[in-house]
């Protein structure tokens, strides 16, 4: 079974309209409210595959009841820990073109209290899972290596952690040893303070994530694929060209992908496979966080994977 952990979920709203533009009303018919935020977008993608999922995090206020009776339609079972604050609202208004804007808000703050309460019931539970994701931002108040806590609780019961944060969350929680992180190459040029223009420089800043404690890191590159480097190989992953609806929610995609490879003792490359597929697939669709598996099989047979 596959765990996710959401320490700050919101409710995603999508709008479409036919032109971004500035100080003019829009209309649009054309509009969905989905349980979001990273690693619920990894549940949603998870059960679509088909597997078992547990869900982990923080939920409050009238916006987290509406994520929790969402989640329950969809058949995942969840350890939510319910806080005196109130869950996040975040907003993507897209365009006719694939242009779009995101406007993210900071969720609210997490008392010591909450924090203890979700690491009791995630240490009740572990013996369940066989592989925890744990992903995005942390909300206010809570400490910064929250999720280096939760993969030692993983690594203790020899259970595998993928890690999808970023900036500082993803530094200080790296000593930890999660079996895989997965940044992209914007993430990952912060992170090193320098623009990755070739293959030799995102491997020698991918060096410097493995030496600080990662066991595995997946570079997303978006519409160029994915480099991979770490205890299980050194790859190139070349995806098909299509046409993008809604990309956003493909990395997140991509991390139920390496979740269900994992889960399933796939080797490597069709671990790699799966991870790249499920982000192409939702970028195909207009919902964040969603894939048609009869797409996903599809994409399968059209990615490279190479060995370097």
């Amino acid at each position: 079974m596959i765990g996710t952990v959401t320490l700050n979920p919101a409710i995603d709203r999508r709008y479409n309209v036919d032109k971004l533009d500035i100080n003019i009303v829009k209309r649009t018919s054309d509009y969905s409210a989905t349980a979001g935020g990273k690693g619920l977008n990894v549940s949603r993608v998870v059960r679509i595959l088909g597997e078992k999922v547990l869900a982990f995090g923080f939920l409050g206020g009238s916006e987290g009841d509406f994520i929790q009776r969402k989640i329950s339609e969809l058949g995942i079972k969840s350890y939510f820990i319910n806080i005196k604050g109130t869950t996040r609202t975040c907003l993507n208004i897209i365009d006719e073109l694939g242009d779009n804007i995101e406007i993210l808000e900071g969720g609210p703050t997490i008392t010591k209290d909450e924090e203890n309460r979700l690491l009791k019931v995630f240490k009740s539970q572990i013996d369940n899972l066989d592989v925890v994701t744990l992903s995005g931002s942390l909300p206010k108040g809570i400490d910064n290596d929250i999720y280096g806590k939760l993969i030692k609780v993983i690594n203790e019961k020899g259970k595998k952690a993928i890690l999808d944060t970023s900036g500082r969350d993803l530094i200080v929680n790296l000593d930890s040893r999660p079996f895989l992180v997965k940044p992209n190459r914007e993430e990952l040029e912060n992170i090193i303070g320098g623009v990755l223009n070739t293959e030799e420089d995102i491997k020698k800043s991918a060096k410097k994530i493995l030496d600080l404690g990662a066991q595995n890191i997946a570079i997303s590159l978006g519409s160029e694929g994915m480099y991979f480097f770490g205890k299980l190989g050194n790859f190139k992953v070349n995806i098909p060209k299509i046409k993008a609806i809604n990309p956003v929610g493909s990395g997140d995609s991509s991390i139920a992908g390496f979740a269900y490879g994992i889960s399933k003792n796939l080797d490597i490359i069709e671990v790699l496979k799966y991870a790249n597929a499920c982000g192409v697939a939702n970028a195909m669709e207009k919902e964040t966080g969603k894939i048609d598996v009869t797409v996903v099989n599809e994409i399968l047979e059209k990615i490279e994977v190479v060995i370097l």
